[in-house]
């Protein structure tokens, strides 16, 4: 029999799953305190939608800003937010874009069934069991769409993984096996294992912005370098960089990371004034080919100057050389060696025989002496 051909928004493909199919067997009800997870093989269970809580602070933000605080107050449930999702879309061809490729996921679950459950603890909330989800979202709310689309009556499922070991970075890592992060997700990712570092985890009821923002109040230590360095191979200076992004208004910043704006592009416009940062995010997420030079010369029209290009005089050699000795120097706390000051020395010397390291010694005195005479005369 010939598979039906692939579609898009507004013409939603079946997204039946072995989730779904459980729920056809009288499954549980749409009502919280009623739902209950069902073992389906060895440690993976079916879990109904309206059991589970997707992490509202992950790097990813899939649902759009508008409908978060209604879904995760709980003020609306998942149908409802679904069915105001999928009306944003109607006018919206960022959000279209967004679950357009739900769409496709839908497609594979389709065509293979949940092959990955997601993953999450259950905790009890008020009497209540919640399944508070680590990884997976994207799973979720394919889902939802699908479920939303096709009218089901009883609650959906999904398959899930209990993981007595969560950890924020098994996140980040799902995320970025998906596609790579955004600049406005890196920062994310970065603000987040920061905080969480420094024992700062969301409040209840606390906004993204809100959340997100008291990185501006934090500073790195040794440990959280480290922790960068590791989950998102990210310097200290480039962290600096990618925060600097919180700046940017929540409406201006969603659109920013919606779009997939570059962090080129985005860097470029936080340099003008920040009233001038709205307007050139939503004049490069009007269409898909602005480039760097578009935005630059967005900017120059709107602040109603052109930036000056002054002629660069050459930097001479000597400056260029001590300027690069000073970073090495400046930079030598952040070795992973426990010999820093050694470390160093033994990639000066390399392959030097010893006279040539005498003179190399005797150069680096007469410097730290000559260093020493200048030292009064700094303010």
């Amino acid at each position: 029999m010939a598979r039906e051909p692939k579609r898009s928004f507004g013409n939603l493909i079946n997204v039946t799953t072995e989730a779904f199919e459980a729920s056809q067997d009288g499954g549980a009800q749409p009502v919280l305190d009623t739902l209950k997870m069902i073992n389906n093989r060895q440690s993976v269970y079916r879990v109904p939608l309206g059991m589970i809580r997707p992490d509202r602070f992950q790097a990813r933000l899939l649902l759009p800003l508008s409908l978060r605080d209604s879904f995760y107050s709980g003020t609306k449930n998942w149908r409802e937010t679904t069915l105001s999702w999928l009306d944003l879309a109607k006018t919206d061809r960022l959000v279209r874009r967004e679950l357009d490729e739900l769409i496709i996921l839908g497609d594979s679950l389709h065509d293979t069934g949940q092959i990955k459950p997601i993953t999450g603890q259950v905790v009890n909330v008020d009497g209540v069991d919640i399944f508070n989800m680590l990884t997976g979202e994207r799973r979720f709310w394919a889902t939802a769409i699908k479920a939303v689309s096709e009218d089901y009556e009883d609650e959906p499922y999904v398959l899930a993984l209990i993981d007595n070991q969560p950890t924020l970075e098994k996140q980040i890592a799902e995320n970025m096996a998906y596609k790579a992060l955004t600049p406005v997700g890196k920062a994310r990712a970065a603000a987040r294992l920061v905080l969480e570092a420094n024992k700062i985890v969301p409040k209840p009821g606390e906004s993204e912005k809100q959340y997100f923002r008291k990185i501006g109040e934090m500073r790195l230590n040794d440990e959280t370098r480290d922790l960068l360095q590791k989950t998102l191979q990210m310097e200290r200076t480039y962290f600096g960089r990618l925060v600097r992004f919180f700046d940017l208004p929540d409406a201006t910043l969603e659109l920013a990371d919606r779009s997939e704006m570059p962090e080129r592009v985005l860097r470029e416009i936080i340099r003008y004034d920040a009233k001038f940062w709205p307007a050139a995010v939503e004049y490069f997420a009007e269409f898909d080919n602005r480039s760097y030079l578009d935005i630059q010369a967005f900017l120059e029209r709107e602040s109603g100057k052109t930036q000056p290009r002054q002629p660069r005089i050459p930097t001479d050699p000597l400056t260029k050389s001590a300027r690069s000795l000073k970073r090495v120097l400046m930079g030598m706390d952040d070795l992973i060696q426990e010999d820093k000051p050694g470390s160093l020395a033994d990639a000066l010397l390399g392959d030097s025989d010893k006279k040539e390291a005498h003179q190399l010694a005797d150069k680096v005195e007469a410097l730290h002496n000559a260093i020493q005479q200048r030292l009064p005369s700094l303010k």
